[in-house]
């Protein structure tokens, strides 16, 4: 009998959601469709229609509030969906005309497709009221928004609501290669001025995923993949200023281009190439002062390394900005000076020769991703008193290369191999990292069994290394209270940052958490949905194993009737917490006080012209220096039209007799051998102010704006030597370590969409930035002298087209 409550408590909370798919049937015609969003041709009269959408938001099962019709019919060419958004107010329909992959204040229309029926893998295309088009590739529940494809969309607003109409070539999309397909499907609308999401095919959202709640696409006979094959040449023109801090301004311009190619190897597998790659186009980094032990990570911002990348995404061992990255050998130059001897030129980062992807999907649910790099060898330039220059390595020839298999199990589950691998020419470092990862769950889908097993290996000349991580999870992933238990370590030895990026290695964790989720109203309506969670961390050094800390984290996050998000957060540190990073001396550990954290956000309605937000957070330590940190940030959006909007915001952080490390190279001589760690009590203020505005002349022309001042002041009050158990005594040492850092950009890009798949950028970057070992000033004062003192300062215009070619459109069958 037992067996039979089990079996119960397994399957009956899927049960009770349980229901029939709807199907939707496709329409083979001959006549041409013009895609102009009007649906006066007469075959959308004679196709079958999708209706009776179920909403999820606000509240979820209930029938939409205005009726949608969806047809959808195909040639030899591509799929074409016409979809009729009936609405009772039409001129409250809200059309803020933005740039392409950006929805803004708008109702939209999504297309949801999974021509395999993987339940897992699947493609999004959106249509706007005012034809802006989004797209995004879809995978267990995560959306990749960088993934483009080239389709026609039109949309027209009427009488009675507005109307869509899109075209999908089959180039754009992945498909097998069979006679009769069936494709998963379903549709969104989202009416914006009523916070209003509905599905076709209903989606429940205590069940866990999208696509295997959709519906099914029927009636395609006889569609074939056509060859796949798109090139994209660009030319680009720049010209540049800039100089360093007591140096002359220099001014040059470069002519470059270049091409991307795109060719389908069969059905399902994709190659992609860029040939001498250009990314002028990307806006500035978000540089900060950095004065914790771990690098900063910046995002990823160029089109290649973000379309599509998903599979090599997988466990966190590709991170994209180390191609292209700073040279292998940049901070040694002032190593090899001799006497007498200076740098005239040493350039940061080393061009790529190319880089090559491979991905697609069989029809059995096999995913496969080859990813390729070449770094070109990079130097520097040294002058003597003579005036003869030599040059000096800063970047071997280095490949990069990064393989992937993963496949698709029933229940929505999968299994993953991923290898990186990263050779450079001579006697740099090799290295070679390999992950096996698993995701499965039961029949229902309520439960799930996840885990990351990673090996990692070194090699360099008398020192290769290897290193393992694992991480393993037991977890219910579907209902209204869900949970997850974790255990994971990462030995001393496991290193993975030639390609990809680890903060912190030798650790163990056991981790617990709990949440709560109320999809309805709430409080007597005051709330229209909700969540709840607390977790659990229990932390240890992997070797020798010691304890480091535990910490307990609970939040509450809610939508208010009147569409306010609101998230209130906690987080404490009970105990002292053992820090074996923070001291930068392989096996030193510093004893930080425990501390209580509270944190708030308030954002206003989204819908409106104005909206407000508020984030707010607090610190304070357990002990008696009155240690605390105190982060506030106001930002504002207004909308002046449907076509310009401005975003504003300022956060500042104050951290007042905050603990830290101490760079004290000048001290001691020999620092990788010194045993003695100094530590500092410091005041920190931290300013960050940004502008970003936009305008759309048209779906297909806009014109964005980006302003960035960063400033981070650090004063030191007095400096404690840190002992064998991890305390802070007296020092007589007294060497000043201030710190005033600024950086400045703006960032100022016309786009036009001049045809399909073709744009012309106009991009204006400018940067300033100045960091000194001197007394931290006011934020208006420092920000005043920026502009004043001699710091370095740079500058560039650019003008870059890049044309789109498609074989099957310039060779239509």
């Amino acid at each position: 009998m037992y067996r039979f409550y089990f079996l119960c408590f397994l399957v009956l909370p899927v049960l009770l959601h349980a229901q029939d798919r709807p199907e939707l049937e496709a329409v083979r015609i001959d006549e041409t469709i013009k895609v102009d969003g009007l649906l006066d041709e007469a075959i959308w009269q004679e196709a079958p229609v999708g209706t009776d959408f179920t909403t999820i938001r606000p509240i979820p099962g209930q029938s939409a509030s205005e009726r949608t019709e969806v047809r959808v019919v195909y040639d030899n060419r591509g799929i074409y969906f016409g979809a009729t958004l009936y609405d009772s107010k039409p001129d409250s329909i809200l059309a803020e005309l933005t740039e392409r992959d950006d929805l803004g204040n708008t109702d939209y229309f999504t297309i949801i497709l999974d021509p395999y029926q993987s339940g897992i893998t699947g493609f999004n295309f959106t249509v706007t009221p005012a034809n802006v088009q989004t797209d995004a590739k879809q995978y267990n529940g995560y959306d990749d928004e960088n993934w483009d494809a080239v389709w026609v969309s039109g949309a027209t607003r009427t009488v009675e609501g507005w109307s869509a109409e899109v075209f999908l070539p089959y180039s754009a999309l992945r498909f097998p290669s069979t006679s009769e397909q069936e494709w998963t499907i379903n549709f969104l609308r989202t009416i914006q001025r009523k916070n209003e999401d509905s599905f076709w095919a209903e989606v429940d959202p205590n069940v866990d995923g999208l696509l295997n709640q959709s519906g099914t696409l029927t009636g395609l006979y006889d569609i074939k993949a056509p060859l796949r094959l798109q090139a994209t040449p660009f030319l680009a023109v720049y010209g540049q200023h800039g100089r360093d801090a007591g140096e002359p301004s220099e001014l040059n311009a470069i002519i470059t281009g270049g091409m991307d190619v795109k060719l389908g190897l069969n059905d399902a597998f994709t190659l992609d190439m860029t040939l001498v790659p250009d990314f002028g186009q990307v806006r500035s980094d978000n540089q900060i002062l950095n004065l914790s032990p771990f690098e900063q990570r910046f995002d990823e911002q160029r089109a290649f390394f973000t379309e599509g990348t998903e599979l090599f995404n997988k466990g966190g061992l590709f991170y994209s900005r180390r191609v292209g990255g700073l040279n292998y050998y940049q901070g040694r130059v002032g190593d090899q000076l001799l006497d007498g001897e200076e740098v005239i030129e040493n350039p940061r980062r080393a061009p790529l020769y190319n880089a090559t992807k491979i991905s697609g999907r069989t029809a059995r649910g096999t995913g496969v991703g080859f990813f390729n790099a070449i770094e070109q060898e990079n130097y520097a330039t040294i002058r003597s008193t003579e005036g003869k220059d030599r040059e000096v390595l800063t970047n071997p020839l280095t490949n990069y290369n990064v393989v992937t298999v993963d496949q698709n199990l029933p229940n929505n589950s999968s299994v993953t191999l991923i290898n990186t691998n990263v050779i450079r020419e001579g006697e740099a470092r090799d290295a070679n990292v390999t992950g096996f990862l698993f995701d499965l769950h039961n029949k229902p889908n309520v439960y799930a069994v996840r885990g990351e097993l990673k090996h990692s290996r070194q090699y360099e000349p008398g020192n290769d290394r290897n290193g393992h991580a694992l991480d393993l999870q037991l977890a219910r992933i579907s209902g209204q209270w869900t949970w997850e238990l974790g255990y994971g370590e990462e030995s001393d030895t496991y290193d993975v940052n030639d390609l990809g990026i680890l903060f912190a290695n030798n650790s163990r964790y056991w981790r617990g958490e709990v949440d709560y989720s109320q999809p309805n109203a709430f409080f007597n309506g005051f709330f229209i949905n909700g969540r709840t969670g607390l977790d659990l961390d229990y932390r240890r050094l992997f070797a020798p194993s010691r304890y480091t800390g535990v910490n307990v984290r609970g939040y509450v996050r809610a939508t208010t009737r009147h569409f306010w998000d609101i998230y209130i957060g906690s987080r404490h540190d009970v105990g002292d917490q053992y820090d074996f990073f923070e001291p930068r001396v392989q096996g030193r550990f510093w004893r930080s006080p425990g501390y209580n954290n509270i944190g708030m956000f308030v954002g206003t309605d989204r819908r409106k012209k104005l909206r407000l937000r508020m984030d707010f957070g607090y610190d304070r330590y357990a002990d008696d220096t009155r240690r605390n940190e105190l982060d506030f940030s106001i930002g504002a959006r207004y909308r002046f039209s449907n076509r310009f909007s401005m975003d504003t915001y300022v956060e500042q952080g104050m951290d007042r007799n905050d603990v830290g490390y101490v760079n004290q190279a000048d001290i001691l001589e020999q620092e990788l051998t010194r045993t003695e760690v100094y530590f500092g009590t410091r005041n920190r203020n931290s300013v960050e102010a940004g502008l970003n505005a936009k305008y759309s002349f048209s779906a297909n022309m806009t014109l964005n704006l980006r302003l960035r001042h960063y400033w981070s002041g650090v004063a030191y009050s007095k400096f404690s030597l840190l002992d064998d158990d991890g305390l802070l005594g007296p020092t007589d040492y007294v060497g000043s370590h201030d710190q005033d850092f600024d950086a400045f950009n703006v960032d100022l890009i016309y786009r036009w969409r001049f045809a399909p798949g073709s744009d012309m950028f106009v991009v204006y970057k400018g940067n300033i930035s100045d960091l000194d070992d001197r007394k931290a000033e006011a934020y208006f004062d420092s920000l005043s002298e920026l502009w004043g003192r001699d710091v370095p300062r740079s500058g560039s215009l650019s003008v870059k087209v890049v044309y789109w070619l498609d074989y099957a459109s310039l060779f239509p069958k």
